[in-house]
């Protein structure tokens, strides 16, 4: 069976552009945890389809908008996260949750700036919707709602994200390859065996069953007999977790989100973000699940599990972003579609999806 995206859409300007308004312009984007807006003023902002966007708590409503101010253009918070009005620091341009200048020092030396004028200049926003602890944005107006777009996927999502507990890591890292380099290699485990022999190969999984949701899909998988083992003798102090299964899961939210767990003790989430048609922002967030009375005495044994997941994943994302690199090169050199097998399925959907959210363009 063909590949149908071809080589030379890994690295195409034109295609990279395209890109932005066909698919990151359309779809609903994850851009946050909810516990980072917690309190008024938080903010967190991120670039997507080549925008940036700014997403704020006003006194416990989240709204957000286009991150550029209507003055002179200056981006309104430069941070990724943090607390404060959404005000200019070029001219101390202020804006309320409508996205409306209701602060303009010197106003009236400005001509014309009647109340019409002024709704005139107001921030174009975004919609904001949470799934859980996830925060979702989408810049079209006409996309349906994020449970529609989500579907079955909503509430297995909703029930991972209500499940982190506690920060254990934030890796960052820019990857010299596409995109779609990326997602397509975390979309199947084929490459494990030689990619990852001493990190993820150890969990020894299975084939396991692929589960659609289109354009979204699952992997669910078992653990080899002797991870098992071992991990077992941990699981006593992970009896109160909220979620309780046997194995992985690997979840992968169209087109550039994944959620990951073993057993339900950890959870890595993983954004895959566009810098260019040659480079990407991966960032990778890693949470321990929930405890409910944790027994003090597992404290320890909780902390060293904690280290060896933030080791762990920090050895196979070092590991994909070398072989990432080297299929970024490797697809200037070759004008031939690509070979996907059985275990490569959720490669080929993808690929099927991108190719029909490109042509609705």
């Amino acid at each position: 069976m063909n590949a149908l995206i071809r080589p030379k859409e890994y690295y195409s300007t034109d295609t990279f552009r395209s890109e932005q308004d066909s698919i990151f312009l359309k779809t609903w984007q994850c851009v946050g945890f909810k516990r980072d807006l917690a309190n008024d003023r938080d903010f967190i902002t991120k670039e997507i389809g080549g925008l940036s966007v700014v997403v704020q708590n006003f006194e416990g409503n989240l709204r957000a908008f286009t991150n550029v101010c209507s003055h002179r253009f200056n981006r309104i918070q430069t941070d990724c996260k943090g607390n404060g009005p959404l005000q200019c620091a070029y001219h101390g341009w202020l804006y309320n949750d409508e996205g409306l200048p209701i602060g303009i020092p010197k106003r009236p030396r400005f001509d014309g700036m009647t109340p019409e004028r002024i709704i005139s200049l107001k921030l174009k926003s975004w919609r904001v919707e949470l799934c859980g602890d996830l925060v979702f944005i989408c810049a079209d107006t006409e996309a349906p709602t994020l449970a529609e777009y989500l579907g079955a996927t909503f509430d297995f999502l909703e029930s991972m994200a209500n499940s982190c507990g506690e920060l254990i890591d934030e890796n960052i890292m820019v990857i010299q390859a596409n995109w779609k380099v990326l997602v397509e290699n975390t979309l199947e485990s084929y490459h494990v065996g030689f990619v990852h022999p001493n990190t993820f190969a150890r969990l020894a999984t299975s084939q396991g069953d692929f589960e659609w949701d289109q354009p979204h899909s699952r992997w669910v998988t078992k653990l080899g007999t002797k991870f098992v083992e071992r991990l077992g003798k941990l699981m006593q102090v992970f009896e109160s977790r909220p979620l309780k299964f046997e194995g992985y899961i690997h979840q992968f939210l169209f087109p550039n989100l994944t959620v990951a767990t073993t057993q339900g003790t950890s959870f890595s989430i993983q954004f895959f973000e566009p810098i260019d048609e040659n480079s990407t922002k991966f960032t990778s967030v890693v949470f321990q699940t929930k405890l409910n009375g944790a027994r003090a005495s597992g404290a320890a044994t909780i902390d060293a599990l904690n280290q060896s997941v933030k080791a762990f994943n920090r050895s196979v994302f070092n590991e994909d972003k070398v072989i990432c690199e080297q299929v970024q090169i490797g697809a200037r050199m070759t004008d031939q579609y690509g070979v996907l097998s059985d275990e490569e399925l959720r490669v080929l959907d993808f690929q099927q999806r991108y190719k029909t959210q490109m042509e609705h363009l």
